[in-house]
Parts: C-alpha cells; structure tokens; sequence
C-alpha cells in the first residue's frame, strides 16, 4: 500500500452535519511514513490508556502493540446527513462518515520514544522522526492538544509498555 499523503477530509455543514448550528469537523494528516496505517476503530476502554484532546474532538490510544489517533464517539455522534439533503449529499456524507470512523495507528514497536517538550506530547520514531506531527482535527495538532497532565499519563503508560518488551 502506498503511504498516506495529505489524506484530508472535511465534513462541512452543508453536506455531513444535521443542523446548521453545528460545526463543521476537519481532518488533516500527512505521512510518508509506510509504517502509518488507516486501521479499524479501537474500543476507547479496551485500551491501556485513552486520553481525549482539549477540544474534545479526538482521543489518542495506547494497547500493548499501536498508538492510535480517531475521532471520539461525541464527535461522530454528530455526522449524519441534514434532513433535507439530496442524494448526492447523503452518499457524499455517508462516504465521509465510513472513513471518520477509523483509527490512524502506527506500532509501538517502532516508536523509540515518548516525551513532553513545552508541555507536548511527542512521538519519535526508530528513525529519529515525529510521529503524527501532522495529525490535526479542527486545525489542532493531536499530540500537541491534550492537558500536560494526560500526556504525562500517556508518557509513562508507553514507557511501561515498552520495559516489558
């Protein structure tokens, strides 16, 4: 499978969203990193440690094998097609709405360290690159917007994992 590049999907309010009132999500990610891979949804509370972004609209997970970015249920409980769409935009937003409802992963096995710097979480490959340094949903870089608090949690959870293997 070729490498991701600049995957990008926007749910705009005309076309994905019930009500006017509600915003629009926006989904950016650019990868040429193989090991980066569009993957089913994980279970939130099957995960070793979840933790959700400052916006609410994205949790970053950690199992035992992948680091996993998706949107959060709150968030996807928000896509559905207005009531008074025509066709084009229910299949627009039904397409849309099959691809939000993945992870982006990539394996901890190859990530060789997880650390805070100026109070965010980074992500560092086995060959000394970021990981999901251009993951962003509604312009915020994922990594870069959770609590320092929940990316220290994360930092030691990853570390702990990493000892045992």
């Amino acid at each position: 499978m070729k490498p991701l590049v600049a995957l990008v999907l926007l749910l705009s309010a005309t076309a994905a969203l019930a009500a006017e009132k509600k915003q629009g999500i926006s989904i950016s990610f650019d990868s040429n990193d193989a090991r980066t891979k569009i993957a089913a949804r994980h279970v939130a509370r099957d995960a070793k440690l979840a933790v959700g972004t400052r916006n609410g609209a994205a949790v970053v997970l950690l199992t035992n094998d992948v680091v996993a970015v998706q949107l959060t249920d709150a968030v996807l409980a928000r896509i559905e097609p207005k009531s008074d769409a025509n066709f084009i935009e229910e299949l627009v937003a039904a397409g849309v709405g099959v691809a939000v409802r993945k992870a982006v992963e990539y394996p901890v096995a190859n990530i060789r360290s997880a650390e805070i710097r100026n109070g965010m979480l980074v992500l560092t490959n086995d060959d000394g690159k970021p990981v999901f340094a251009d993951l962003k949903v509604n312009g915020e870089n994922v990594t870069h917007d959770l609590a320092t608090a929940d990316a220290a949690k994360f930092v030691n959870a990853f570390r702990a994992i990493k000892t045992r293997r």
